[in-house]
């Protein structure tokens, strides 16, 4: 692999791809960017759009206007880069991958700025122009020295957060039975099935690079996700009555021993992912969240059945680590930050 494509190979898992077919949170990086194509381009600033899922930045250059298209906020701001680092009026320079059916889009790398620091826009970019760069992505694949707060006991009921090395997502390719192909169909065109806002449907919401926050409540636990500002409600006992199909659908769980296992059924979503494969309504999802021995890192493993779409069962999986400091930070989707 060029070192093109493992910038954005780096870059696009840290948006969700970890689906088959390009899946990705809420784009399919293969099927929009040449990913092993490098474009350099060199213009004036007219617009910055500082939101999530995708912070873009309008660059007018002499052959036309483009469109630059860069992560989230909440990535860009971890790895030290602001919006005030990119002016509107000024020149820049900008390196990334074209867009497949966009002659005027592209995925960044890097950005050179008119003081000349150079902007590492995505994890594993490579300085480009110059030795003055800002962009540090070492936390997304780094644990560094982990310890739990002083005087701190084991305990699921923390903030805890993800590598890009070990994120969950599928292990292995779904083996779909024929209706699960004949629904495959909806998907191939390529295009976002998913709104950029949307927050997506169980499993699939598990599937982020972000930190989550397990918080007990009573008779019930919520599973907070700062992708999509996601809130889930994990019921300790059976509810007496059943709610609605939902998106996330009805999610039960059980201590046992130094697991959290949770069941979750009644989701009506039309998918895995945002281009397939699709979910039926009789998917059943089983996590297992398993505390280490040493209270720091957090293993977890869904295996969804699904008789409809999947002829047997789909296991994915990753592990999560305690990092002090660690937050869930707002995600405020579609709404320019300052």
């Amino acid at each position: 692999m060029s070192s093109s494509s493992r910038i954005v190979a780096a870059g696009a898992a840290l948006l969700g791809l970890s689906l088959p077919s390009g899946a990705a949170a809420h784009h399919s990086f293969a099927a929009v960017f040449e990913m092993d194509t490098v474009t350099e381009i060199e213009g004036r600033v007219t617009e910055v759009h500082w939101i999530n899922p995708h912070i873009k930045i309008d660059v007018a250059a002499s052959d036309g206007q483009w469109e630059v298209e860069a992560g989230p906020v909440n990535l860009l701001s971890r790895m030290g880069i602001e919006k005030s680092m990119i002016e509107v009026g000024a020149t820049i320079r900008v390196r990334g991958n074209p867009g497949r059916r966009n002659a005027r889009a592209l995925w960044v790398s890097n950005i050179l700025l008119p003081n000349g620091n150079e902007l590492l826009a995505a994890p594993g970019a490579e300085p480009h122009w110059g030795s003055k760069t800002v962009g540090d992505a070492s936390e997304f694949f780094v644990a560094g020295d982990l310890k739990l707060p002083t005087g701190s006991s084991r305990s699921f009921f923390r903030t805890w957060s993800p590598l890009i090395s070990a994120f969950p997502r599928p292990r292995g390719t779904p083996s779909l039975t024929d209706e699960g192909r004949r629904a495959q169909a909806r998907y191939e065109s390529g295009q976002q099935a998913v709104g950029d806002c949307e927050v997506p449907g169980m499993p699939y919401a598990m599937m982020s690079p972000y930190p989550i926050e397990i918080v007990e409540q009573g008779n019930r636990l919520l599973i907070r996700g700062e992708a999509y500002d996601l809130t889930r409600v994990v019921h300790l006992a059976a509810p007496a009555s059943l709610p609605e199909p939902s998106p996330l659908g009805l999610s039960v769980g059980r201590f046992s021993g130094d697991e959290l296992v949770i069941e979750t059924t009644r989701v009506h979503y039309h998918s895995y992912g945002d281009l397939g494969p699709a979910q039926s309504k009789q998917s059943h999802g089983v996590e297992r969240f398993k505390l280490a021995a040493d209270g720091l890192t957090l293993d977890y493993q869904i295996t969804v059945t699904d008789p409809v779409m999947l002829a047997e069962p789909w296991a994915w999986g990753g592990s999560f680590i305690y990092r002090e400091g660690a937050e869930i930070r707002p995600w405020y989707c579609g709404n320019d930050r300052a």
